[in-house]
């Protein structure tokens, strides 16, 4: 993360140059659509969620600060907006998956063509993770994405989420054990 050279960026889009918030937007804009996404889960509605989040940090421009970055302040407009959209979702949509983020774990060694006995296993458990994850509560399923898919530390995390660190720990924690007890039976072969 650049935070000197997004300081400028933020600073030649107040002073006018409208082309430099470009800089941001292609910066962040994946790490934004994987955050929103896997609260979401559905490919359509993050994609229109990172979109408002990117409009709505350009118009909120002047209340940016710098006392954080702004990779941090745009994940928490993301991060708000994602929380608003999942709370207003009535009922229970399908999942989706997201194949351009996946990295495929069923190729046969050497780089042959995949069995089909492995993309049935990859789908199934895909399918079970995903499950899993719509049956974590938001706080806990966040911060996993954070953790888990952004790589981010506790610190950020805690900062994104306005919790404590010792928060984001429990919830990682407690997140990561129901994960791993939804998805014991099939990965120990015992189902």
């Amino acid at each position: 993360m650049d935070y000197p050279d997004d300081l400028e960026l933020v600073s030649r889009c107040r002073e006018g140059d409208i082309d430099s918030f470009r800089g941001l937007v292609e910066k962040y804009q994946q790490r934004l659509y994987r955050l929103i996404y896997g609260i979401v889960l559905n490919r359509e509605q993050a994609r229109d969620l990172a979109q408002e989040a990117f409009i709505k940090a350009y118009r909120s421009l002047g209340s940016f600060r710098g006392r954080s970055s702004f990779y941090t302040w745009i994940y928490r407009i993301a991060f708000n907006l994602a929380l608003d959209a999942k709370r207003k979702r009535s009922g229970r949509e399908m999942m989706e998956y997201d194949d351009t983020r996946h990295c495929d774990p069923v190729q046969s060694p050497g780089g042959d063509l995949p069995r089909p006995d492995r993309i049935l296993l990859g789908k199934e458990l895909r399918e079970r993770l995903l499950a899993g994850l719509e049956s974590l509560s938001l706080p806990q399923r966040t911060a996993i994405v954070l953790r888990e898919w952004e790589g981010r530390s506790y610190d950020e995390i805690a900062g994104i989420m306005k919790c404590s660190r010792g928060t984001v720990m429990s919830r990682l924690h407690y997140g990561r054990e129901k994960l791993r007890e939804l998805l014991r039976p099939y990965l120990s072969g015992a189902e």
